[in-house]
């Protein structure tokens, strides 16, 4: 019995009714009194029933009972099945199927267990309580620092002349926004931790209570949270300063952060202050889908958001779509492609562009305009698929010839990059018939998802290879499948696993940071991200977009 939790107390209360018992069920491992001993051997007459008196109770395993075999007991489980069955099973419908004795499985479970409430005491919860600590103390710096920084705002302002009151009054807001964002950061932060603490405090008591159950079946169904909790936060709290310089009769500056200003003394009239106050973002610890869009293109082949609440959409078909965030059709376009169109992007101006095999083109819609044009002809047996317009206004396109592939950068008609071999001439894509999906991040590196070689690989503006990602933190059931890619404000890479209906979220430097799985997303063919920095994912077969939101 050394295996087993003593966790019969001397308060020997009725299971049933909350009475004092005399009597214990050795088989269902029950405390009964004399009225619920019948009520109990009524209820379950199918199995047997050890009744004895409580001081001759016999503690062990209460195993379940049959589903399929009236009367047995399942003390054995079934590795194929990955569920308890009884002997009649056994030599039945499980006979040739690999089983083991169910107090061994749950051994090994609760051997998780204690593993998971050790690494939780000794080692989680006084990580989040040094960082919690650390805020703490942040707070009060922060604070201090800010409401110094008030106060030599006010020293400054007297020694400026009357008429530039107006620039101080600014700098107070973008002071205010900043102490604000600075200290609600923290307190997020803080609060956080307090709740993960608590969280795994009481998942500690949780699980203790695991150790002592003897239903096999509640250890079964025990699903540790370890790894969210190792995902430890790093926080660091910055803010600005404020600088002053006065050359008295000549010049007057001050900054604070983004904020400028700058007073001359030959001219007054083109002074202006342009404050910026830019919070800090952080990845949400579960992404939630805020809308559901359905729409009528089935199945969703690419996606590209306008604004904050509207996508261009392409299907199976000629017509390129513009869709609100309520699934309504806003407006439609017809190409002139032959099937549909391999691709569609906005450049920075806000003009459709789309791509079509057949002709070899990439196309432009002109704004207020019906008229279609041909923006790019690609070479010569190179056939043109995947677009991305970049921040700068150049044209990024992915092409293949054959089993080659490559990617040109265009600015306007003009030529000016071929991304092909690497610095050591050696081939950067692998060969195949899979297409580029493509990407340009904030640093200037182009990512592209090499499905092939099923990687991420981000290359810099002079044609380096910068890194290669395949998949491997994330270690799911099926091969990394990338396709689609976005980059957002702070640099962060999203691509899409086609395989694995999930997103990828790495680094600027391709460090893997979390893998997002929202319910729903399946066979996510459609990448894009709107004007507020929410997710837009499309699904390829149902035609639905889910619009998720990731970042505070």
């Amino acid at each position: 019995m050394a295996t087993f939790r003593s966790w019969v107390q001397d308060i020997n209360e009725c299971h049933l009714c909350g009475k004092s018992s005399i009597e214990f069920c050795n088989s269902c491992q029950l405390n009964l009194c004399v009225n619920c001993v019948s009520k109990h051997v009524d209820k379950f007459q199918s199995l047997s029933h050890d009744i004895v008196p409580f001081k001759n109770r016999k503690i062990h395993w209460v195993f379940p009972e049959c589903k399929f075999h009236q009367g047995q007991r399942c003390e054995v489980h079934c590795q194929d099945c990955q569920t308890p069955i009884c002997i009649k099973c056994c030599i039945g419908a499980h006979k040739h199927h690999d089983a083991s004795e169910i107090v061994e499985v749950v051994e090994l479970k609760q051997q998780e267990i204690r593993k998971d409430i050790e690494e939780i005491e000794t080692k989680l919860i006084p990580e989040y309580k040094k960082i919690n600590t650390y805020l703490q103390g942040r707070l009060t710096k922060v604070t201090e620092e800010l409401t110094n920084t008030e106060q030599e705002k006010e020293r400054l302002r007297t020694t400026w002349h009357q008429e530039v009151d107006d620039i101080f009054d600014q700098v107070g807001i973008a002071i205010q926004a900043m102490k604000k964002s600075c200290l609600e950061n923290v307190t997020a932060y803080q609060t956080k931790i307090k709740n993960l603490i608590e969280e795994m405090t009481q998942a500690i008591q949780e699980n203790k209570q695991f150790l002592k159950t003897t239903k096999p079946l509640d250890v079964f169904n025990y699903k540790s949270n370890l790894n969210e909790y190792r995902n430890i936060i790093k926080v660091s709290v910055k803010y600005p300063s404020l600088k002053a310089n006065i050359v008295e009769g000549k010049e007057l500056s001050i900054e604070m952060g983004e904020t400028k200003a700058l007073l001359a003394h030959t001219s007054l009239s083109n002074s202006a202050v342009d404050v910026l106050c830019t919070s800090q973002k952080y990845l949400l610890t579960m992404a939630r889908v805020i809308a559901d869009i359905p729409t009528e293109h089935k199945p969703l082949r690419r996606m590209v958001c306008v604004g904050e609440n509207e996508a261009w959409i392409i299907g199976s078909n000629k017509t390129i779509s513009r869709v609100d965030i309520h699934g309504c059709v806003k407006e439609t376009v017809v190409t002139n492609c032959r099937l549909w169109p391999d691709d569609i992007s906005v450049t920075n101006q806000g003009e459709l562009i789309y791509s079509d095999c057949n002709k070899r083109t990439v196309n432009i819609i002109r704004t207020g305009q019906c008229k279609i044009e041909i923006l790019i002809t690609t070479p010569w047996d190179w056939i043109p698929s995947r677009m991305h317009c970049t921040r700068s206004g150049d044209t990024l396109v992915s092409m293949f010839n054959g089993q080659k592939k490559k990617i040109i950068r265009y600015h306007g008609k003009k030529k000016m990059q071929v991304i092909e071999k690497d610095e050591h001439e050696k081939p950067i894509f692998e060969d195949g018939n899979f297409v580029l999906y493509l990407s340009e991040n904030n640093n200037g590196n182009v990512c592209a998802s090499d499905m092939n070689a099923g990687v991420l690989v981000a290359i810099d503006m002079e044609g380096r290879v910068r890194f290669r990602y395949d998949g491997t933190p994330v270690r799911k059931r099926d091969q990394f499948s990338p396709r689609n890619i976005v980059t957002d404000s702070l640099s962060q890479i999203i691509v899409t696993d086609y395989n694995n209906s999930c997103l990828h979220i790495l680094d600027q430097n391709g460090q893997f940071l979390k893998c997002l799985e929202c319910h729903g997303l399946n066979k996510i063919n459609a990448l894009s991200l709107d004007k507020d920095g929410r997710l837009w994912a499309g699904l390829f077969e149902s035609g639905k977009i889910k619009v998720i939101q990731y970042l505070n």
